[in-house]
């Protein structure tokens, strides 16, 4: 079976950071679409100042990538399902993979450079970040580890790229080291890029490195507050240091370059110190998440992880299951064996749960005789793994020959069984009359 992204962040999310991050990349697309419009307006008979018909077709094939990715983006949301919009998202990706094949081989064989009047150099960081940002944008919500981590290091990079071609042209813009030589037909191209790279950035943070900015603690108010301060020094720094000695007119790329690679110093410094801080604190979260006397999560820590898991398994489309566990004899072990037998019962079952499940699985015991798995499961997997456990049970009761052995009743949902979108509490609910129900049966079979 293929691990998973755990679904329980190093970082501790705040919620109302999260859907401020949702508003943000809804403004995001918002002005992506400006931006294509603003690119497209030479191509319907509006001219505006340094604009033109050539340059507007040579930059199409970056506009229709970046109408591509939004049109993506806003499918994957999550309050979007059913099977029309997943086969729709399914297509728009693959449409978004041959845009970026087509800058390519755009770039590739130089078409698009004279049309734009731009330099080799910029029509290359253009084409680089629209090529990266389709990658992004197809990969960005799965949920394999290796994939997520990748996403990271392209978010980052696509992120270091956007503030390198920003501050390019504002140099530039206001001669702060020499005229710029790239065309106002740029403008468009740069809007659209630096938007939806925005807009990726805030939705790889919903699990990914970047997550530290979305979460509460010590650590992640650190990274909101020093990392603005230190994006802008190296730019306000040398801005100051030009003003103080004119140089040579072309330096404006130069201190773009060295200004660039001072932010990702930096904020890769704070990113390190930040994490480490609110791995700490985390340290000390988890002893009130935890249940002491089974190590799986208390029930406010299977609540906020698993609602969390579930949210992601909505935007990314996938089945999510929910499997009740009740230990039902535990009162009688505790009344004939004594309550040292029934703590010890209760850090059996835990171990249980934890060798049968995977480590993405979120596991808690949400009740004195109750535990509950959350994870990324389709029925036949839930089934399966509900299976995996009642013959754990078995055979760990045979080898320990105790007079009461643990015994487990079990039901368990999936989400995929109803086309609604359902909450946490809804899935428990389900899952516990399941197993009411199973138990039931059960029992009038024994009683025939």
């Amino acid at each position: 079976m293929n691990e998973m992204v755990p679904e329980t962040l190093t970082v501790l999310p705040d919620p109302k950071l999260f859907r401020a991050a949702r508003w943000g990349q809804r403004v995001c697309l918002g002005v992506a679409a400006i931006g294509i419009l603003f690119g497209l307006m030479p191509l319907l008979g509006i001219h505006l100042s340094g604009s033109s018909s050539t340059a507007a077709r040579a930059s199409l094939p970056f506009l229709v990538t970046a109408l591509l990715c939004g049109i993506s983006l806003l499918l994957s949301q999550s309050e979007w399902t059913g099977v029309a919009i997943t086969y729709a998202g399914r297509a728009t990706n693959l449409l978004v993979l041959c845009a970026a094949v087509a800058i390519l081989f755009s770039s590739r064989t130089g078409g698009g450079t004279s049309p734009l009047r731009e330099s080799a150099l910029l029509a290359a960081r253009f084409s680089l970040g629209f090529v990266v940002l389709a990658l992004v944008v197809v990969l960005v919500d799965k949920t394999n580890w290796l994939i997520n981590q990748v996403v990271d290091v392209l978010v980052c990079g696509l992120c270091l790229l956007g503030l390198l071609l920003v501050s390019d042209a504002t140099f530039g813009r206001f001669a702060l080291f020499g005229r710029a030589t790239g065309s106002p037909g740029a403008a468009a191209l740069l809007i659209c890029l630096v938007a939806l790279t925005v807009a990726v950035a805030l939705r790889q943070a919903e699990h990914g490195v970047l997550s530290i900015f979305l979460g509460v603690g010590v650590g992640s108010k650190l990274a909101r507050i020093f990392a603005p301060v230190l994006i802008a020094l190296p730019f306000v720094w040398e801005a100051l240091s030009e003003w103080m000695s004119r140089v040579s007119p072309a330096r404006h790329l130069n201190a773009a370059l060295a200004a660039s690679a001072g932010v990702a110093v930096a904020v890769g410094i704070l990113l390190f110190f930040t994490w480490h801080i609110s791995k700490m604190e985390n340290r000390i979260h988890d002893l009130v998440l935890r249940d002491e006397a089974t190590r799986l999560y208390n029930f406010r820590g299977f609540q906020m992880l698993a609602e969390h898991a579930l949210r992601l398994a909505q935007r990314a489309n996938v089945p999510f299951s929910v499997l009740y566990v009740d230990l039902e004899n535990l009162a009688e072990i505790h009344t004939e064996l004594g309550p040292n037998v029934a703590a010890a019962t209760l850090k059996e079952a835990g171990e249980l749960l934890r060798a049968t499940f995977r480590e993405s699985d979120i596991k808690g015991r949400i009740g004195a005789d109750a535990f509950a798995v959350a994870g990324q499961f389709d029925r036949a997997g839930i089934s399966v793994a509900a299976l995996r456990l009642e013959a754990a049970t078995a055979a760990r009761s045979a080898r320990s020959n105790r007079p009461i052995p643990i015994r487990f009743s079990m039901g368990h949902v999936t989400t995929s069984d109803m086309n609604a979108p359902e909450s946490l509490r809804e899935l428990l609910e389900r899952a516990g009359q399941v197993r009411n129900r199973q138990e039931s049966l059960l029992k009038e079979a024994l009683v025939n």
